[in-house]
């Protein structure tokens, strides 16, 4: 389903370049079709119509706009998607993008689609080229001015990607740039503080798997101060499960790891997030 067809689009679009009707139309239609379209809004083919906007540097959703709704759609899609790497759901996600139309798709839309696509790739040990694929296609087309959040939700994707790949001075590039920009980062919607957490998270995230643990902890606890700060609890679960393999790892007081464990079972459970409670118990079972 479609809306009305903006044939005033494109007619302001036709004029502004000074082109006359028989100049926009040659080799592609008849005059007479393109008239038909103008003055009543006879829909030509679909061909044609985008070889017409084509030439006008228009693109179809221009003047031939998809519903309100199916781009609501099509958004909340996205988000949900980009929720679920909270909570370390990956399988439906990945088969929830795999259905979105890029013409349903803003480039903040399409950025944060490969944002969530190349985590997704990243997360799952898939190619690290195909991570990277992803990554550049925000940090080289659509943000290549790197102004915007995706650049560094790109930067932190690419540095968790080579992580994995075991290219560690690779991974600390990218989390270098990452750390040093964060102060800089405006939390100013639940979305925004969503994404500077994903970043604080695994670049800590990054210093453990190095043996770092003192940097780990220092950016985990400013984790955990911007969520007591902004009130959400969605990443403190990760914050204190983290916290206590650190602990962990540098032999800490046991009462203490009990309690970041506890804690950090308590804000899964809060937040449903059964993938984390699974880890945390195995993580239990391991340390008896």
């Amino acid at each position: 389903m479609v809306n009305k067809m903006n044939v005033e689009r494109f007619i302001n679009a036709r004029k502004a370049l000074g082109m006359s009707q028989a100049e926009l139309c040659e080799g592609i239609c008849t005059q007479a079709t393109l008239s038909k379209f103008e003055s009543s809004g006879r829909t030509p083919a679909v061909r044609i119509l985008v070889q017409l906007c084509a030439r006008l540097g228009l693109k179809l959703d221009d003047v031939f706009p998809i519903n309100q709704p199916a781009k609501l759609e099509v958004h909340h899609i996205l988000d949900t998607a980009e929720f679920k790497l909270i909570t370390s759901e990956y399988e439906s996600p990945l088969a929830d993008l795999d259905g979105i139309s890029f013409d349903h798709l803003s480039d903040e839309g399409k950025m944060q689609y490969f944002f969530i696509k190349g985590y997704l790739t990243a997360l799952t040990d898939e190619p690290i080229s195909d991570s990277l694929y992803y990554f550049n296609m925000i940090l080289n087309d659509l943000d290549n001015e790197h102004r915007t959040i995706y650049s560094q939700l790109a930067y932190t994707g690419s540095g968790v990607a080579y992580s994995r790949n075991n290219e560690n001075e690779k991974a600390e590039f990218y989390f270098q740039k990452v750390f040093d920009d964060l102060q800089k980062l405006l939390l100013n919607s639940n979305k925004a503080i969503w994404r500077a957490l994903n970043m604080i998270y695994y670049t800590a995230e990054y210093y453990n798997r190095i043996g770092d643990y003192k940097t780990s902890d220092g950016l985990l606890n400013y984790g955990y101060d911007v969520c007591s700060d902004k009130r959400v609890t969605y990443y403190i679960a990760k914050i204190c499960f983290l916290r206590a393999q650190n602990l962990k790892a540098r032999n800490g007081d046991e009462a203490q790891i009990i309690e970041e464990l506890n804690d950090a079972k308590a804000f899964s459970r809060l937040n449903h997030n059964y993938k984390l409670i699974e880890k945390i118990e195995s993580f239990e079972e391991q340390s008896v």
